[in-house]
């Protein structure tokens, strides 16, 4: 898609914004004719991008934090990888990082980002003065999707009703109800990367949206990965993993379908024991602990992020955001 066609004026993102919080209460026949309209004509950015500030605008959380950093995917990838952004998000918390982790229970996939954190016994419900307690002294919150975003839930009957993807496939990674300033957001095709990119780019966003050459929606071990760099403009880079670990590392070495081994293969890799799975969240460590500004390349992110899971602070954090 041209560069010319993502040129659009901000009254469209409010227009798009006050169309989708006049929509939530509409019967769900009109809710199918609008979600089939958007689909038949193709979604852009800045539709895209107001409509995910109505539903963190109709969010059931009213907390300002600025500063936050969000590491999120999109699923459907079909991979069934270990949830290494969470594992991220922990790492990144355990470095000072202010993260604020937007997921929910595996939907597409056989295990989310929710269900490591239960395995873990996090406490997913708690009132706002206990969010900005744990930002302020753990760096760390876990916002589960449904909790919050009940939104979403106004359009189930109606997506059900209808045969396609609609652009709440979209919007999930976009709908952190804290909004944080820096995303790293991982998607499974080159396409959705760039029209993410556009979003972020329209929302004023500073953030690294990547896709991998074999599909994964994130950072992969094994293949050539695909990043667009959002900082007030649009700039492509790649990462192939061989030039930071060395070596290529088989998808079988960091994938189960089993949510319970996932956790623990998870774990395993947080306390530095499993080195494949280590370097696994170190490689998707890397951006955002370079649009933190800690790192300028990504060799030098990558060795924090290892240094980091190898001191045992990683896991010492995972503990302590746990409590």
């Amino acid at each position: 898609m041209r560069e010319t066609e993502y040129t659009v004026a901000n009254s469209t993102v409010m227009n798009a914004m006050e169309s989708m919080k006049r929509l939530v209460d509409m019967p769900d026949r009109e809710k199918v004719e609008f979600l089939t309209e958007i689909h038949n004509r193709g979604e852009t950015p800045a539709e895209i991008a107001g409509f995910a500030m109505a539903l963190r605008d109709m969010a059931e959380l009213n907390v300002k934090y600025p500063g936050l950093t969000d590491v999120v995917g999109t699923g459907g990838d079909g991979k069934n990888t270990v949830n290494v952004s969470t594992a991220v998000s922990i790492v990144l918390a355990s470095m000072g990082i202010k993260t604020a982790k937007h997921g929910n229970f595996g939907i597409t996939g056989h295990h989310g980002s929710a269900d490591f954190m239960k395995y873990a016994g996090y406490n997913f419900y708690m009132d706002e003065d206990e969010i900005v307690k744990n930002l302020d002294s753990k760096n760390y919150v876990y916002i589960l999707a449904p909790q919050y975003n009940k939104s979403f839930a106004k359009f189930s009957k109606a997506r059900k009703m209808i045969s396609f993807r609609t652009v709440f496939n979209i919007l999930g990674p976009l709908t952190n109800p804290l909004n944080p300033e820096r995303v790293v957001l991982g998607t499974y095709s080159d396409e959705l990367a760039n029209l993410y990119a556009h979003v972020i780019l329209q929302e004023g966003k500073k953030g690294f949206i990547i896709h991998s050459s074999d599909g994964m929606d994130e950072i992969s071990p094994y293949g050539e990965n695909q990043l667009y760099y959002v900082h007030g403009k649009i700039e492509k880079t790649k990462i192939d993993p061989i030039n930071l670990t060395g070596h290529r590392t088989g998808i079988e070495k960091i994938s189960t379908a089993d949510p319970e081994k996932s956790f623990k293969m998870l774990l395993s890799g947080l306390s530095g024991q499993n080195r494949d799975v280590k370097e696994f969240i170190g490689l998707n460590a890397v951006p955002a602990i370079m649009i933190n500004g800690m790192a300028d390349t990504a060799e030098e992110a990558y060795d924090l992020a290892l240094k980091n899971i190898e001191s045992g602070m990683a896991i010492k954090k995972l503990k302590e955001v746990c409590k």
